[in-house]
């Protein structure tokens, strides 16, 4: 037990060293696109002035940011190259772009300047010629964005209308889209609508209707990116009805939680412990506040009993190490028991820092190998950590960092003190997937079903572990999410099977659910007809 509280004492070294490092890392990203001068259909006025106005206003907000404008197509795909190579796990990617956009069969296009003249029954031009949204968000999602933020200008008009009938069909608008999980999208007006580029020609104003307003809510503080779609839908709509138009921005939030881009770095009243770990906590608390037992004729001892009913629990820790290790008996691991409970208990709403909390955490452990027995302290242990961590995920960089350190606390836990370390990681999970994603949870569960069978029963009922387990079998295979995903699916099959064998029929091309998922579900021969023969040639490749 020594060593693994050694290799925590590292690790929680290790994360300090690294945000110290990520500190100074750009981990808010952006790709902004202009597209104006476009070559071969209608030109538009204020796009590329929209792109340099939202830069601005992210460049305020920590973002690293690059504007690109009048983009052709090579142009266009080098930049996004280029931005790939900014993204790095668990940043936030944001990709803003104000020009042409068009729908095609529900695919919505986003268009390059050398876009060609297309006519009715020439749709497949556009599908080599541009880029899908979907492919875009996809793109950054794979470099491991905690989270993705896609804001389209993008529904000016159908640039491809022709009088006499001969362009191609289409409203001009922009089809909805559903997301993916950690991805928050938001279109300038509502789905088939289109959105103006000027209130009349003769404005002069040097943004679109929506830019203009997002560009003033980015720079409002504590504004979720929720709050800003609503407020935004209010504003274009009045702007747009002016001059008898309709045009409501629309968004689609498939991230877990709230994402502020601008904190004005106002506190918020910390996270109640779990309820598993509140309940020990309280048992815990009552322990403290028990009598110490009658003073002991020994003196050394009996000043032990003076400082613990005196309270005196950081001076009781030192002096309890100063006690030779042949006399430590039941009664030294009492006052032991006493010092970590007394001394730790405030740390479980503490304003110090999650570094700190834990470090006190690690103090006890290694000083005290006894308590790494004690399930007490192990509750205790649990709640501290678990806020700290919570803590430690809200910040603006390193969560990639901080989900690995509460994995390692969570395997530090002993297996063998009963259900203490199937409910540590099962709390993690519920942590996890509420402050980063869904699938992030996935490997927690994993860990609490290792538990022996007659203690993590629970896990399999866990109201949490469906939609964890369909989150991360979207990742791609070598994830740690995804593995512990196809584990889970195995030993809580009677549980979980009916809901991986449902997504099947909401997947599209060869995506990632179905490499993870088909092999598990033609063994156990849970797929008939299409499905099956689906599968079938996903494994064969």
């Amino acid at each position: 037990m020594l060593k693994t509280n050694w290799c925590l004492a590292i690790l929680a070294l290790s994360l300090a060293i690294g945000f110290a490092t990520t500190a100074r890392a750009e981990k808010r990203v952006a790709l902004l696109v202009g597209n104006n001068a476009y070559e071969n259909i209608p030109r538009l006025q204020t796009a590329a002035n929209d792109a340099r106005a939202v830069g601005t206003a992210l460049r305020r907000l920590g973002f690293s940011v690059m504007v690109v404008e009048n983009q052709p197509r090579r142009a266009m795909s080098e930049a996004m190259l280029a931005f790939d190579k900014m993204i790095q796990p668990g940043d936030i990617a944001l990709f803003f772009f104000a020009g042409h956009g068009f729908e095609i069969r529900g695919q919505n296009y986003l268009l390059p300047t050398d876009i060609p003249e297309v006519r009715e029954g020439q749709e497949e031009l556009i599908r080599d010629s541009a880029f899908p949204a979907d492919r875009i968000i996809d793109r950054l999602q794979a470099r491991g964005a905690r989270t993705t933020v896609l804001m389209l200008d993008a529904c000016r008009n159908n640039p491809f209308e022709r009088p006499g009938g001969r362009g191609l069909r289409g409203s001009g608008g922009l089809a909805a889209m559903t997301p993916a999980e950690g991805v928050f999208i938001m279109f300038s007006a509502g789905a088939k609508q289109t959105a103006l580029d000027r209130l009349s020609s003769t404005e002069r104003a040097s943004n679109s209707v929506f830019t203009r307003n997002l560009v003033r809510r980015l720079a409002e503080p504590d504004l979720t990116l929720v709050q800003i779609a609503k407020r935004l839908q209010i504003e274009v709509r009045q702007l747009a009805a002016s001059v008898g138009l309709e045009q409501t921005p629309a968004y689609y939030d498939q991230v877990v939680g709230e994402i502020v881009l601008n904190s004005s770095g106002r506190t918020t009243p910390a996270d109640p412990p779990p309820p598993q770990t509140a309940a020990l906590l309280s048992e815990v608390d009552k322990r403290a506040a028990e009598a110490v037992p009658a003073p002991s004729a020994d003196p050394v001892i009996a000043e032990l009993d003076a400082l613990a009913a005196a309270k005196s629990w950081s001076e009781l820790r030192g002096h309890l190490t100063t006690v030779r290790p042949t006399a430590r008996d039941a009664h030294w691991a009492t006052l032991a028991e006493q010092a970590a409970i007394g001394e730790l208990t405030p740390l479980a709403t503490s304003p110090h820092s999650f570094g700190d909390r834990l470090a006190a955490l690690e103090r006890y452990a290694t000083t005290f190998p006894i308590l790494n027995d004690n399930p007490k302290f192990l509750a205790l242990r649990a709640s501290i950590g678990l806020s700290a961590f919570g803590d430690c995920l809200e910040q603006t960089y390193g969560a990639a960092d901080c989900r690995r350190g509460l994995e390692s606390f969570v395997r530090t836990t002993p297996k063998s003190v009963g259900t203490a370390r199937a409910d540590l990681a099962r709390d993690a999970a519920r942590l996890v997937g509420r402050k980063l994603n869904r699938s992030a949870a996935a490997p927690f569960f994993a860990i609490a079903i290792e538990a022996p069978a007659e203690t993590n029963a629970a896990v399999c009922t866990d109201p949490d572990l469906t939609d964890a387990v369909i989150a991360a079998l979207s990742r791609p295979p070598d994830w740690d999410e995804a593995k512990a995903s196809k584990a889970l699916t195995e030993a809580c099959w009677s549980t979980l099977g009916p809901a991986v064998v449902a997504q099947v029929a909401r997947e599209t091309g060869d995506s990632y659910y179905l490499g993870n998922a088909c092999p598990t579900l033609l063994q156990r021969d849970a797929l008939t007809g299409l499905r099956a023969a689906r599968c079938r040639e996903i494994k064969s490749r």
